[in-house]
């Protein structure tokens, strides 16, 4: 019973993924037929706060995050897209590699090539997933501060930079992707842990 639900919950966030694309690849239909699918917007965060009083100072309405469009830029907006499609496709790939081995534990084969080898597999795609995540934000990043004219009054940095004294710093913002990166660093680490559960396995068959 327990193998059949975890085919079940794993088909469950299979199908979660594919939903994901084609909801991308639907709003990228609608960026189409909009005539918007040339723009392209990044979050982006101030250095300064600004503040406008709601009916008096009592309440405040405080501004700092935002984002920064870029237009004339399909190039880049369909690098991303597609870049989405690939970490989902990654992304369904770690979820079966995962449902094969939780399968094969619920039937009670632990140490065995077969899991080790989906592991050191959920591994590497964890870490292809992170790249591409980390090349995508660089690549747009990139392009955005290409396309941004000089401005006296303020500038628009990427995520790691130093900022300009004398004017407004604005900085494009990005979260590494520490957690899977961890999570591939785990599942090398397990993976490794089941070769040595395997191989203390056989020496005992091998003395009995």
């Amino acid at each position: 019973m327990t193998g059949v639900w975890t085919k079940r919950f794993v088909n469950a966030l299979l199908v979660l993924v594919a939903i994901a694309a084609l909801a991308a690849v639907l709003r990228a239909g609608g960026a189409i037929a909009e005539g918007k699918f040339h723009m392209v917007s990044y979050p982006a965060s101030s250095e300064n706060i600004r503040m406008e009083p709601l009916g008096g100072w009592a309440t405040v309405w405080q501004l700092q995050e935002g984002t920064v469009r870029v237009d004339d830029h399909t190039w880049l907006r369909i690098a991303r897209l597609v870049g989405q499609l690939v970490g989902l496709g990654l992304l369904a790939g770690i979820f079966w590699q995962l449902r094969g081995t939780l399968v094969r534990i619920g039937k009670g084969e632990v140490f065995t090539e077969a899991n080790i080898s989906s592991l050191q597999m959920i591994g590497k795609l964890l870490v292809a997933a992170s790249v591409l995540s980390i090349s995508i934000v660089f690549m747009t990043q990139y392009a955005i501060l290409e396309a941004i004219p000089p401005m006296e009054d303020r500038v628009i940095h990427s995520s790691i930079s130093w900022s300009v004294k004398g004017v407004e710093n604005i900085w494009m913002e990005y979260e590494p992707p520490i957690i899977p990166m961890l999570l591939a660093m785990t599942a090398f680490v397990t993976a490794g842990a089941f070769r040595s559960g395997m191989e203390y396995r056989q020496d005992s068959e091998s003395v009995v």
